[in-house]
């Protein structure tokens, strides 16, 4: 078994996989998650038969899992232990401000698409990375994310309620919750589209795109050229890239 574990800003992702098959994942919100929840939330790791793979962006939340597993005995690696061993070409400047959730998409994606992919991940942030048209990582985009964005409304108005994110149909709204869910809906979708093809006139291609993260769903059917939509698309990538390198005895 392989068991993926994506630190987020928002939440915990864990996936427990047999092959390429998810069989089991646990999605937790990591505010107030403190490291005495980790022993419930770990209890079925077997440390003799799981391979277990860690990409994190928030190292003080890692710094945590990682102490508690190696109290534990647990085999594990980062994802940043395994740059070097990733083949892929980036034109971003300083290596280290790579995501690791970023650049492992990147991998997975240049793995199963070889070239021209824009992949969509609708997680804290949105955040938009660029597979060119010679399978180098080019860069990206960074943009608030949409439950993020919503919060922040609410927080620095006195009237404006917290809505909940959906997919609506009409865009103009008969009262101020429709009004924000049209806005934060019809608005990312503009937004979306209108990137993807301020970066198609940049590079001069034609991109496919792949949407991942929490609200990835909610954009199905949306946006031409939609090659996927997986919410759990870097936990897939996560067990790709550790199959592909072999098991963490092998590697160690």
């Amino acid at each position: 078994m392989n068991l993926t574990i994506d630190i987020g800003n928002t939440n915990l992702m864990i996936c427990a996989f047999n092959g390429k098959k998810i069989y089991s994942y646990k999605r937790i919100s990591i505010r107030g998650l403190c490291e005495k929840d980790l022993p419930k939330i770990f209890k079925v790791v077997n440390k003799k038969k799981d391979n277990i793979i860690i990409s994190s962006v928030v190292p003080s939340f890692e710094k945590k899992i990682t102490r508690f597993l190696k109290k534990k005995n647990f085999d594990f690696f980062l994802v940043k232990d395994l740059v070097k061993e990733i083949n892929l070409k980036t034109n971003i400047n300083n290596k280290k401000e790579i995501g690791d959730d970023r650049i492992i998409n990147m991998f997975y994606t240049k793995e199963l698409f070889k070239k021209s992919i824009i992949v969509v991940d609708f997680g804290t942030a949105t955040t938009f990375d660029v597979l060119d048209k010679d399978g180098i990582y080019d860069g990206g985009v960074i943009t608030p994310g949409i439950d993020l964005s919503l919060k922040a409304l609410k927080d620095n108005t006195e009237k404006l309620p917290l809505v909940n994110f959906k997919k609506i149909k009409k865009v103009i709204g008969h009262n101020t919750q429709q009004a924000i869910k049209s806005g934060f809906f019809w608005g990312y979708v503009s937004m979306v589209e209108g990137l993807i093809n301020k970066i198609e006139m940049e590079k001069k291609n034609k991109f496919g795109v792949i949407l991942t993260g929490g609200n990835s769903l909610y954009f199905k059917n949306i946006f031409k050229n939609t090659l996927l939509v997986d919410e759990f698309f870097t936990s897939k990538a996560l067990n790709h890239t550790l199959n592909k390198i072999g098991k963490i005895n092998d590697f160690f």
